[in-house]
């Protein structure tokens, strides 16, 4: 059961990660109408930042909760 918290944990990591990502492709979204090359840019990079985090954090969940249900249905 502690497993199961442990990713439970995680996958809020992951949903709140999710939501920072959301506002920063807000703030692109305003940077580039205003005109504002550098701060798009920045933007932009944070975005490939968090997608590649995510990415791997979520792999490693998924993993960890495929193990745990293995093993489960090893036992029964």
């Amino acid at each position: 059961m502690k497993e199961l918290y442990l990713i439970m944990r995680e996958l809020l990591e992951v949903e709140y990660n999710q939501k920072s990502l959301l506002y920063i492709m807000e703030m692109l979204e305003t940077a580039y109408n205003e005109g504002e090359r550098e701060a798009s840019g920045l933007a932009v990079n944070g975005v490939r930042y968090y997608l590649a985090v995510l990415h791997k954090d979520l792999g490693t969940v998924i993993n960890k909760l495929d193990i745990y249900m293995a093993e489960g249905a090893k036992k029964s």
